[in-house]
């Protein structure tokens, strides 16, 4: 929980940085928005990432947000939504009906 305020506050940091690029000529404005959005842990980010991951940008980063959701999961000691059920253990495994 903590990481994932620090990663909004940092994104927010660079947000406002880049808005205040788009009016400063030594500051690159879009680069440092995009790298808000990349740095941000919210929900709607999934689902930008998904409607633009048939391009090369956004394929790239579609794959490098779900190394980093597996990477979580495994830290926290979750399966994935997508990953294939745990196997059954114990004896309920062992009944077959």
């Amino acid at each position: 929980m903590i990481r994932k305020a620090a990663r909004n506050a940092l994104a927010l940091i660079c947000l406002l940085i880049g808005i205040a690029g788009l009016f400063l000529p030594f500051i690159q404005g879009i680069a440092m928005i995009v790298l808000a959005v990349i740095i941000a842990d919210f929900e709607a980010k999934e689902r930008l990432l998904e409607r633009h991951r048939h391009t090369r940008v956004g394929r790239h980063l579609w794959e490098r947000h779900q190394a980093r959701k597996l990477k979580d999961a495994a830290r926290n000691g979750l399966v994935p939504e997508s990953g294939p059920p745990p196997a059954a253990t114990g004896e309920s495994a062992s009944e077959t009906p």
